[in-house]
């Protein structure tokens, strides 16, 4: 009961704010759009190496472009 109470008076205490928050809408600086370049993969990677490092590189590649391009569009 006691906890009940003390719960409700910690809530009646933190509605009572003045404070207020204002959020200001700044561009994005245009370096940070540049889309991802790829780098060449090592020299020393097997064949089977190379595909799976590839397969991998091209999706995070693909994943950080959409991302960029929808910040290009929200800054728009």
């Amino acid at each position: 009961m006691i906890a009940l109470v003390s719960s409700c008076l910690f809530l009646c205490l933190t509605a009572c704010t003045t404070e207020r928050k204002i959020y200001v809408n700044q561009p994005i600086p245009a370096h940070r759009l540049n889309d991802c370049v790829p780098r060449l993969p090592p020299k020393s990677m097997t064949f089977g190496d190379s595909l799976k490092y590839n397969e991998h590189l091209l999706n995070v590649i693909e994943m950080c472009n959409r991302d960029k391009r929808a910040i290009r569009l929200i800054n728009q």
